[in-house]
């Protein structure tokens, strides 16, 4: 539960970054229009991922700081650094890249392709199947407007289909808590009793 709290916080600021973006890139005065409802709708996402959290009493940070080496929390803090890192390093190469190459119109289409194929390993790393969905149509999303637009026009479209994807992944996440905690707790389980 305190994991998919983080996620939905986390969730929530990039569906509100993402959406201001395309906003953004319409025009500055559709930015101004759709700010307010942009920061309520980031802001009420990212409230429900912080009453999750209280669905894990006695967890916190130092729980992750103290796991025992080899415990199952102490292998998903590695991976989900070893993701992060890739994450980062990838936005940063594409970044270099299509500015050498002056073609900033790919820069979002291409770091919305990063961050969705981030959210593959994540489902793994955690147990939760909705990021394997948000991951291949955030994927599909981000080559769309890659393939099919040009110019500004990509970036509206890879910041509404992704804004819009991760919403939904986040409400979904905070309707299904319990369960989705429960199904990721059973799998974690099985593979530690499952013989060598």
């Amino acid at each position: 539960m305190w994991g998919l709290s983080n996620g939905v916080v986390v969730l929530s600021i990039s569906a509100a970054f993402w959406i201001g973006l395309a906003a953004w890139t319409l025009d500055a005065s559709v930015l101004l229009i759709a700010v307010v409802p942009i920061l309520l709708l980031g802001g009420l996402l990212a409230w429900q991922g912080l009453r999750v959290r209280r669905l894990a009493p006695g967890f916190s940070r130092a729980s992750l700081r103290n796991a025992p080496k080899g415990s199952s929390i102490r292998r998903i803090g590695i991976g989900f650094n070893v993701v992060g890192t890739m994450q980062t390093l990838s936005i940063g190469v594409v970044g270099f890249t299509c500015w050498k190459l002056n073609r900033t119109d790919l820069v979002w289409p291409l770091i919305g392709l990063v961050i969705s194929l981030h959210f593959l390993p994540l489902g793994w790393i955690f147990k939760v199947r909705p990021y394997y969905v948000l991951g291949v149509l955030g994927t599909g999303v981000s080559v769309i407007s890659l393939l099919g637009f040009a110019a500004s026009t990509r970036t509206v479209v890879v910041g509404l289909g992704l804004g819009l994807l991760i919403s939904g992944c986040a409400l979904y996440l905070v309707a299904n808590a319990a369960a989705l905690a429960d199904t990721a707790l059973r799998r974690s389980s099985s593979k530690v009793d499952a013989p060598a």
